[in-house]
C-alpha cells in the first residue's frame, strides 16, 4: 500500500498537461496568419512532446481541444476535449469548458488567438489562473476601427474577456509595440505579458508551383487597414509616365472590390489580379517572381507576409509604422501609409536601379534568418514548464 508521501512524490513527478486550442485551424482563421501561427506552433510542440515522454522524468504532455463535427486538425496531437456544435459556443467556453479543464487537472490551457473576432474561440475567463493566451493586435480598439471592428468590440464576450485579460497567468504578444498596447488598453502588467515572435520558415519545404506572370508587385491582405487604396494611387502614378506593372493581390475578390472601388465603373482592371485562397506553393511562387511586396498597413499586429517576403527574397516596401519598423528594420523600404508619391518613387527605384533592389533582398534574407517557428516553439515550452 502506497504511503501518502509516496503518492504525493508520484503526483509531483506527473508530468503536466497542456491543452492546446486547436479550433482556429476549423474556422475562419484557418489558412490565414493567426491560423498559420496555430499550426506551425502546435506541431512543433508536439514534436518536442514525443521526445519529452521518452525521458525518464517528462515534464509535459501535449493534448488539444477541438470542435465536434470537423476534421482533426492536427492528427499527431491527441485530442483531450471535443467543443460541441452550439450556437454560441463562446457560452460554453465559459460555463462549461473550465470544470472540464479542472476535472482533468489540466495545467495549462493555451488559446491561440485572445479576444479574435470569431466566436468561434474564446479563452475561459475562470480557468484564467491556467491559462496561457496569444494576443496579436488591438485592431478592434483602434480609433479608426471598422463598423464591424466596433461591433465586435462591444459585444459581452469581448468586454468580459477584455476585462479579465489582467488575471490570465501569461499573455504571449507577437511584437514589443502589442505589448504597450495590452498594458495601455488591456491595463495588463507588464510582468504578465511576454514577447514571443512568429517564425516565417514555413514555406522553405514547400515546391513552388507555375506562376506565369511576371513584372508585377504583390500585396497581401484585403481587410481596410492594409490601405489597399494607396498602392492604388502610386501605381496609377508610375502607369500615367508609361510604367506599366501588373499587381497580384491575395484576399478575397468582394472586399479587395471594395476597397478599390471605383475603378473603370466598379471593376477591377485587367492589370489587377486577385488570387483567393492561394496554396503554400502558388504563394511562394508569387513572392519569388514579384518586383516586390507592397505592404502600407495603417496598423498591425506583427506582418507576416513582410516576413514572408524577405525570407523568399522578394524586396519589401512596408508602412514606417511599428512593429513593422521592427520586424523591417531597412530605411529605404519604410514609407509614409499616407505617401503615394514616396511609393510610386521607391517602387521605381527597385524597377531601374538593379543595386538598390539587391541591397533590398540581401537585407530581408538576413534578417528573417532568425525568425523561425521553432524558436517561437521553443519560447512557448519554457512559459509550459516554467
Amino acid at each position: 500500500m502506497n504511503s501518502p508521501i509516496s503518492s504525493l512524490f508520484a503526483l509531483w513527478r506527473r508530468p503536466r498537461t497542456v491543452v492546446l486550442d486547436l479550433r482556429p485551424l476549423q474556422c475562419g482563421y484557418a489558412g490565414k496568419g493567426i491560423g498559420r501561427y496555430t499550426l506551425e506552433t502546435a506541431r512543433r510542440i508536439a514534436a518536442a512532446a514525443q521526445i519529452e515522454l521518452t525521458q525518464k522524468r517528462p515534464r509535459f504532455k501535449i493534448s488539444s481541444l477541438v470542435r465536434a463535427g470537423r476534421d482533426n486538425p492536427l492528427p499527431e496531437v491527441p485530442v483531450l476535449l471535443t467543443a460541441p456544435a452550439w450556437q454560441r459556443p463562446w457560452l460554453w467556453d465559459q460555463f462549461v469548458l473550465p470544470f472540464l479543464l479542472l476535472r482533468h487537472n489540466i495545467r495549462i490551457f493555451h488559446n491561440f488567438t485572445a479576444m479574435g473576432p470569431l466566436q468561434e474561440v474564446s479563452y475561459p475567463v475562470l480557468y484564467a489562473f491556467r491559462s496561457i493566451a496569444t494576443l496579436h493586435d488591438w485592431h478592434m480598439f483602434a480609433p479608426e476601427a471598422s463598423s464591424i471592428e466596433i461591433f465586435y468590440r462591444n459585444t459581452v464576450r469581448i468586454r468580459v474577456q477584455k476585462k479579465r485579460l489582467p488575471k490570465l497567468r501569461r499573455i504571449v504578444v507577437d511584437a514589443e509595440q502589442i505589448k504597450v498596447d495590452s498594458m495601455l488598453l488591456g491595463c495588463v502588467n507588464a510582468d504578465r505579458l511576454t514577447v514571443i515572435p512568429l517564425g516565417g520558415d514555413h514555406f522553405d519545404s514547400v515546391e513552388p508551383e507555375s506562376w506565369n506572370m511576371e513584372n508585377f508587385v504583390l500585396s497581401v491582405g484585403d481587410t481596410p487597414h492594409k490601405n489597399l487604396s494607396l498602392v492604388r494611387d502610386a501605381l496609377a502614378q508610375l502607369r500615367a509616365k508609361f510604367v506599366h506593372l501588373n499587381w497580384v493581390i491575395v484576399g478575397k475578390r468582394q472586399n479587395i472590390e471594395a476597397r478599390l472601388a471605383p475603378l473603370e465603373n466598379g471593376a477591377l482592371p485587367s492589370w489587377i489580379t486577385v488570387l483567393e485562397n492561394p496554396s503554400d506553393g502558388k504563394l511562394k511562387a508569387c513572392y519569388q517572381k514579384a518586383l516586390c511586396l507592397l505592404f502600407p498597413s495603417t496598423r498591425e499586429g506583427f506582418g507576416i507576409p513582410v516576413l514572408e517576403a524577405m525570407r523568399l527574397g522578394c524586396p519589401v516596401l512596408s508602412s514606417d509604422i511599428e512593429p513593422l519598423k521592427s520586424l523591417h528594420g531597412y530605411p529605404p523600404g519604410l514609407l509614409p501609409p499616407t505617401d503615394a508619391r514616396a511609393w510610386s518613387n521607391a517602387i521605381h527605384k527597385l524597377l531601374f536601379f538593379p543595386d538598390a533592389r539587391k541591397a533590398a533582398i540581401d537585407h530581408g534574407q538576413s534578417r528573417a534568418a532568425e525568425y523561425t517557428w521553432d524558436n517561437t516553439a521553443r519560447a512557448l515550452l519554457k512559459l509550459y514548464t516554467a
